[in-house]
C-alpha cells in the first residue's frame, strides 16, 4: 500500500509567487503529477495548503487539485482558513469527508477505508490555533485521541505541527504546545504505527520511545537547517514530498524531490 504525503504548498492567487521568487503552484502541480503516476491509495496533504487563507488562494488550490482521482485528505495548517477549507472539501469529488463540525471549529478525520485492504486507519488531529503560527493540542483532544485508539487497530496519525523540538530555533518558536503530552499518551496505547506532520518545511525524523514522527519537506520552499539560532531563512533546495510504503505493521518512507533529476548507471551495472 502506498500513501503519498505532500505538505506546505502555500498556494497564492493565480500568477503570484512566494516572496516574488517561488512558484508554489508549479511545485504542487509537479508533486501531484508525480504522485498520481505512482497510483497511490491515498494522497495526504498535511496543512498550509494556501498562504493566507484567502478565497482567491483556495480557488487556485481547487484548480490544482480538482483533477486528483484518488482519495485526498486535506489537513488544515496555521496558514489555512478552516471554514473556507471545509467548503472546498465539500466541493471536490475525491476529497475525503472530515468528521462533522462539533462546535470547536477543528477539522479532523477518522479515515478507515484502507483497513479492508490491510492498510492503516488514518486519524487526523487538528493542531491549529486560529490567528497564530504555533499550534496546540489540548488535554481534551489527547484524551479523545487515546479513546479512539483503544480498539488497537493499526493507525497512522497525521497533523500539521510536529510534536517535538527540531533544533531549528526559529521554527521551534512556532511549535506545538502539548506535543510532549501527546507523545507520552500515544506510547501507552496499542496500534500506533507513527505520526506524520508538516509545518517544518524540512524532512526530519524524531524517535521518542516507541513512537516515530516523520515530518515531510515542503512542495514549495525548504527551511534552512540552522541549529545555531539564526533568523528565519529558506534555501534554494527543490520542493519534495514523501512516499510511505505500508506493509502490514511496517512503514518505509522515501523522499521524492521535485525538479526532474535524471538517472545514470555505474559502469559495473551495465
Amino acid at each position: 500500500m502506498l500513501v503519498v504525503q505532500i505538505t506546505d504548498p502555500h498556494i497564492f492567487a493565480a500568477g503570484q509567487l512566494m516572496e516574488g521568487r517561488v512558484d508554489t503552484a508549479e511545485g504542487l502541480r509537479e508533486a501531484l503529477g508525480l504522485a498520481q503516476g505512482l497510483q497511490p491509495d491515498l494522497i495526504l496533504m498535511t496543512g498550509d495548503l494556501v498562504n493566507d487563507g484567502q478565497p482567491e488562494q483556495y480557488a487556485q488550490l481547487r484548480s490544482l487539485i480538482q483533477s486528483v482521482e484518488v482519495p485526498l485528505i486535506l489537513v488544515a495548517g496555521n496558514h489555512d482558513d478552516r471554514p473556507l477549507l471545509r467548503a472546498l472539501i465539500a466541493d471536490l469529488p475525491h476529497a475525503v469527508e472530515p468528521l462533522p463540525e462539533d462546535g470547536s471549529g477543528r477539522l479532523e478525520y477518522d479515515y478507515r477505508e484502507l483497513l479492508s485492504a490491510g492498510g492503516p486507519r488514518i486519524i487526523v488531529v487538528d493542531t491549529v490555533v486560529a490567528g497564530r503560527h504555533d499550534g496546540h493540542i489540548s488535554d481534551e483532544q489527547i484524551a479523545a485521541l487515546v479513546e479512539r485508539l483503544e480498539s488497537g487497530e493499526r493507525t497512522l496519525i497525521a497533523q500539521h505541527h510536529p510534536p517535538y523540538t527540531s533544533g531549528i530555533g526559529f521554527m521551534d518558536a512556532y511549535g506545538l504546545a502539548g506535543g510532549q503530552r501527546e507523545l507520552e499518551s500515544l506510547r501507552a496505547v496499542p496500534g500506533v504505527m507513527g505520526v506524520v506532520t508538516g509545518h517544518l518545511h524540512r524532512h526530519a525524523v524524531h524517535h521518542g520511545g516507541s513512537i516515530t514522527v516523520v515530518t515531510a519537506p515542503s512542495s514549495a520552499a525548504q527551511v534552512a537547517l540552522d541549529l545555531e539560532g539564526g533568523p528565519t531563512t529558506y534555501t534554494d533546495e527543490p520542493g519534495a514530498f514523501l512516499i510511505h510504503l505500508i506493509d502490514g505493521s511496517s512503514i518505509t518512507t522515501h523522499v521524492q524531490p521535485l525538479g526532474g533529476a535524471g538517472t545514470w548507471r555505474p559502469s559495473w551495472a551495465q
